[in-house]
């Protein structure tokens, strides 16, 4: 068999240069089908690019603020604007306050019938010494529908501003009444033009987030938060989504809340200059307002108590709350179990707090605050000092805490002080 594919092979002669054309085939099959790839890809590039101008990924939106109204912000009102409440507040605004006549007002809200408050006015205007004014009004049914002046502030930098806000339990009854409802702290929220959603929120809830970023809102807001709500609390947060489908939300600011009501306490702003373990040093530039024993605070909470002023220098000393230094009354928020707060040194511990009765459990993770002195009551404004790290024995006494605060990053405070200037 060997020998016969032998003979049958020999006259076999092979083909010149059938390498190379094969080669050359396999070459020109290869070009065509990148060519066919290429093709593809283009087709689906251009259809990606497509989707991305359309469906709403491309870059994100900015936020574009309006051109000043000279020293006023130059927003458009929100909603239709009420002529008959901008001349019922503008009135209000020149018999009570302490610079009318007003001239030159313009209206950012006028608006009747909201759920809570009835009726809700923020008006800018001149007083009577050219200074730029911004004010705040509402009313409730409780005073029967008459509109009362609440806030009257210098008006903020027009450049800059994003978001205007009052927080405060004193925006219901007469002037300077605290409301008595549970949930009688009010945020009226105000955002620029362009900004499609705002989103509010407060430390006090356990459940921190107010509203739904995704929901369509305006630019006007009012939330109602618990009484130991306050602006120092406060965040606001503002949103822009393109008119595209399935566009995502981007967050174009995250501020915290402007301030209270007049009759509220007033915040300080300190800026940390030191610290130690057990205290830290502020520099104050209202230092006139501090006073020993009140309290300095942050979103999250509770830092520290005043202990000591320097007016000269213009600088607190703040005893922070795991210091040796540190302590006063407290009670479980919620719960209302009472008892008192005090510094270890290294930690924080709630203590006397009365046994023999499941109204006095503290469970862990509940929240508890320190009242503030400067507010008339003890559960309006209180602030956050801990929260229980385990739960409390039933003849436990006391339970550790764990701070609020993260007292390693803290760099600036806010000091309340007093309405009117004096001690707490």
């Amino acid at each position: 068999m060997r020998d016969r594919l032998a003979a049958l092979a020999e006259p076999v002669k092979p083909v010149e240069g059938y390498v190379d054309k094969v080669m050359r085939r396999s070459r020109r099959l290869r070009r065509r089908r990148r060519v066919t790839a290429g093709a593809a890809a283009a087709v689906c590039v251009a259809v990606l690019v497509t989707m991305y101008r359309v469906v709403g990924f491309g870059s994100a939106p900015q936020l574009a603020a309006p051109p000043p109204d000279g020293p006023f912000l130059g927003w458009s009102a929100v909603g239709d604007v009420d002529a008959g409440l901008v001349r019922e507040a503008t009135d209000v605004w020149d018999s009570t306050g302490t610079g009318g006549p007003h001239t030159a007002v313009r209206a950012l809200v006028a608006m009747r019938n909201e759920q809570q408050l009835h009726s809700i006015a923020v008006l800018q205007g001149y007083d009577k010494q050219g200074a730029a004014r911004l004010a705040f009004f509402t009313s409730d049914v409780s005073a029967a529908n008459a509109l009362r002046l609440r806030a009257d502030r210098p008006a903020p930098d027009p450049v800059t501003t994003k978001v205007i806000s009052l927080v405060s339990p004193r925006l219901t009854g007469p002037v300077g009444a605290v409301s008595t409802d549970d949930f009688g702290t009010q945020a009226i929220v105000v955002a620029m033009p362009g900004v499609t959603t705002v989103r509010v929120s407060n430390t006090i809830f356990d459940d921190e987030m107010i509203g739904d970023p995704e929901a369509p809102t305006s630019r006007l807001v009012v939330v109602r938060f618990p009484l130991p709500g306050t602006a120092q609390s406060t965040t606001i947060f503002g949103f822009v989504k393109p008119n595209r489908p399935l566009a995502k939300m981007t967050k174009v600011f995250e501020v915290h809340g402007d301030g209270g009501a007049d009759e509220d306490p007033r915040a300080v702003p300190g800026r940390v200059l030191s610290a130690t373990g057990q205290q830290i040093v502020v520099a104050v530039q209202q230092i006139q307002a501090v006073r020993r024993g009140q309290l300095a605070v942050v979103t999250e909470g509770l830092v520290g108590r005043v202990t000591a002023v320097d007016v000269t220098r213009g600088e607190a000393t703040i005893d922070l709350v795991t210091s040796t230094g540190f302590a006063g009354p407290a009670y479980a928020y919620i719960s209302d179990v009472p008892g008192s707060v005090r510094g270890t040194g290294t930690g924080l511990v709630m203590e006397h707090i009365p046994t023999g009765d499941k109204r006095y459990y503290v469970s862990e993770g509940n929240r508890v605050v320190v009242p503030d002195p400067c507010q008339p009551n003890d559960q309006v404004g209180a602030v956050t000092v801990g929260r229980a790290s385990s739960q409390k024995a039933p003849e436990a006494t006391s339970v550790e805490l764990t701070p609020a605060v993260d007292l390693t990053h803290v760099r600036e405070v806010s000091i309340m002080t007093s309405s009117t200037g004096g001690d707490c």
